[in-house]
């Protein structure tokens, strides 16, 4: 006859395994140890600052973007700055007017007298009748989602709170216990 349960010798032996298996592996319940990261940290950027627009005097083009040609105007963004306005009537001898501060800005289009600009989270329209005197028309308010991720992909960053107010760019920093990813 076989036996359904092992031997009491083998009983007593396996017992005291048994229980060290269930009871001596146990989780460890307290946080694990802070652990850093290199990572992307936000800038940010208040909404007042951000929704700032000036037309200013004619400022050096250091990192040209877009080219949009309206008329003899050209309309050179330089992307988180703003957007260069150059009189090329004389393509020979261009001639810096002004330099629209639109911060966050990434693209424009131009219809009629009407030049669209995104302002970080905002869509704007600004009157260029006057290219020395740029005007804002009318903003819609939060047009484009939060910018609550950078655009590499495969890094760790640090979340995004839009109560600090408005993503301008990434800085690589070292990052304790990051929780986004991307």
């Amino acid at each position: 006859m076989k036996h359904l349960f092992p031997p009491l010798c083998l009983r007593r032996f396996l017992s005291p395994l048994l229980l060290l298996a269930v009871f001596g592996c146990e989780i460890n319940r307290e946080s694990d140890p802070d652990r850093t990261f290199q990572g992307l940290r936000p800038v940010y950027a208040t909404y007042e600052e951000i929704r700032t627009i000036q037309t200013l005097g004619p400022q050096p083009l250091k990192n040209p973007g877009k080219i949009y040609v309206k008329g003899s105007y050209l309309f050179i963004n330089e992307p988180g700055k703003g957007i260069h306005i150059v009189d090329n009537s004389d393509p020979a001898t261009p001639k810096k007017l002004a330099f629209v501060s639109v911060p966050a800005n990434v693209d424009m289009a131009v219809k009629e007298n009407v030049l669209y600009v995104d302002n970080a989270v905002d869509l704007v329209a600004l009157d260029i009748t006057d290219p020395r005197k740029v005007t804002v028309l009318k903003r819609i308010k939060d047009a484009y989602p939060y910018p609550s991720y950078p655009q590499q992909r495969g890094v760790q960053f640090e979340c995004a709170n839009p109560e600090k107010g408005v993503v301008v760019r990434w800085e690589t920093a070292q990052l304790t216990n990051p929780k986004c990813y991307r």
